[in-house]
């Protein structure tokens, strides 16, 4: 997973052109001039940004493991982390050694990145106009056709396959983790849960295939396999607390299409105040 701090680097050059002058008092063909770096200052001087390379390690994660979610296609989205860091307004670009690519940002925050051979060798980012740590950076990926408020236990496996790769999630992680993950697939393997956000507070969150069914209890919900004293080192904190929720998506007994239903907090509240 993506270390607890990271050194952001802004490395923005724009192009520009130069022409020779003339010789003897006339007018002479200018030759062709090297480009100039110019360093270009829009006064963040330390933005929330993400390695493209890790992002494309997860790109590739996806089509390896596609089979989990065959029909889903992936975004990565942001997630704000902080009160008061504002989603509108919010920019996203491809920034390299010689060019800066805009980033469609949807409406949720989601987006796509492109497989760009260029911004790989120029070692880019996927920067944001936001300060660093402003953001939760997950991958999303969401079999088309499900239920309201529900999840795919497939494509959130799928998931864990994508942000293993890309080191997104910000956690704090014993030596000993790093031990594990580097033999065996945490995704499948690990005995531990794996962390989701939700859209909104989560109230109630059930594992259904056919007719069983399995509420999640306490300790996987808010964040709870993480001790209060360390959680500030989570990217759930403190913000996203009450969105978060745990699976043991190794669990094998569970097939991939079992179905995750969620039940929000104002949902919650809205069927108590209607109820007779």
């Amino acid at each position: 997973m993506s270390p607890l701090f990271q050194c952001r680097l802004r490395p923005l050059l724009l192009l520009t052109a130069c022409t020779a002058g003339a010789a003897w008092g006339q007018t002479a063909p200018a030759p062709a001039a090297a480009p100039m770096a110019v360093v270009q200052v829009d006064g963040l001087a330390d933005p929330d940004t993400q390695s493209y390379r890790r992002m494309r390690k997860g790109m590739d994660a996806f089509e390896q493991h596609h089979a989990l979610a065959p029909a889903a296609a992936l975004r990565y989205r942001l997630y704000p982390r902080l009160p008061g860091v504002r989603a509108d307004g919010v920019r996203l670009r491809l920034q390299g050694g010689t060019r800066s690519l805009p980033i469609a940002l949807d409406p949720d925050l989601g987006f796509t990145l492109p497989r760009d051979a260029q911004a790989l060798d120029d070692g880019a980012d996927v920067v944001s106009n936001r300060k660093a740590r402003s953001f939760a950076w997950a991958p999303e990926v969401i079999t088309p056709g499900l239920p309201p408020n529900t999840r795919r236990l497939g494509d959130l496996r799928l998931e864990c396959q994508i942000d293993r790769a890309a080191s997104l999630l910000v956690g704090l992680k014993t030596p000993a983790y790093y031990v594990i993950e580097a033999t065996i697939d945490v995704c499948s393997t690990f005995p531990g849960a794996w962390l989701y956000y939700a859209e909104r507070a989560v109230f109630n969150v059930t594992m259904v295939h056919g007719q069983r069914r399995q509420v999640l209890l306490s300790p996987y919900l808010y964040g709870s396999q993480a001790p209060v004293a360390i959680q500030i080192f989570y990217d759930f904190y403190p913000f996203l607390i009450d969105r978060t929720y745990h699976l043991k998506i190794s669990d094998s007994s569970w097939p991939d299409d079992t179905l995750i239903e969620l039940e929000y907090m104002d949902d919650a509240v809205l069927s108590a105040a209607v109820a007779p």
